[in-house]
């Protein structure tokens, strides 16, 4: 028997997970995770075989849980809105990743993976160095849009804003909106094209057409569709010289 541990904060997705292994009687699910710190702990405590583990979590990403823990046994499958972020997964030597929202043949894939894979010493050792020695920002994002599935390219957003747990990402005009936090979301953005302007905004400064001043130490950010953003003194302590390396 495979045990197995679900990590997942949505969960509409981590019952796709379990309702897909019930037909698996060589699976076990032993335990499930919201969070990335309950993740650590619950992987920790119940030293399953497997994990399905969600790259973008409420504290952390997917690949910060694999470095935190303590059982090197332990087979990977990442879980994914992000296309991106699953070639990372490959590249890392990951076991496997899936692309949300998860393609029944595509996990049956996986289970035949998981099932040949007999794991190899130093394997779990060769993931997280992989994982520690790469630093790679999100160039596409699949974003979930009415049913379907949108790719979004990075360089195509004018400017984020957070809306409590969410983000409006604004792009040509429209908006999407992705479940994140703007501190976990940011993290994987290419500081080179994005840069922080206030607590709850980033702007892709290539979209940035002039900058006038304002009160109190900030300044007006004017974009190249017109929209007019505030850049806090708070966040611009060094910044503009960075601006024009960018």
């Amino acid at each position: 028997m495979i045990r197995v541990v679900l990590v997942d904060d949505e969960p509409p997705a981590c019952r796709k997970l379990r309702h897909l292994l019930a037909n698996e009687p060589d699976f076990s699910v032993v335990g499930e995770a919201v969070s990335g710190a309950e993740a650590v702990e619950t992987i920790n405590r119940l030293q399953p075989q497997l994990v399905f583990l969600d790259i973008q979590l409420p504290d952390c990403s997917g690949f910060d849980v694999v470095e935190s823990l303590e059982n090197r046994q332990v087979q990977i499958v990442f879980v994914t809105a992000y296309d991106d972020f699953a070639l990372r997964a490959f590249e890392v030597h990951a076991l496997d990743y899936l692309l949300k929202p998860v393609d029944p043949s595509r996990f049956a894939q996986a289970l035949t993976r998981v099932r040949s894979t007999v794991p190899r010493p130093g394997q779990f050792d060769q993931l997280v160095a992989s994982l520690r020695s790469e630093h790679t920002y999100v160039r596409r994002l699949l974003i979930q849009e009415n049913g379907r599935s949108v790719f979004l390219e990075a360089h195509r957003i004018d400017w984020i804003e957070a809306a409590r747990n969410y983000l409006c990402i604004h792009s040509g005009g429209k908006t999407y909106i992705l479940r994140s936090s703007l501190e976990s979301f940011s993290a994987k953005l290419d500081p080179a094209m994005f840069q922080r302007i206030n607590r709850s905004e980033v702007a892709n400064v290539s979209f940035i057409s002039e900058l006038r001043t304002g009160t109190h130490g900030d300044a007006k950010v004017h974009l190249k569709d017109g929209t007019e953003l505030r850049w806090s003194r708070r966040y611009r302590t060094g910044a503009l010289e960075d601006l024009e390396r960018k």
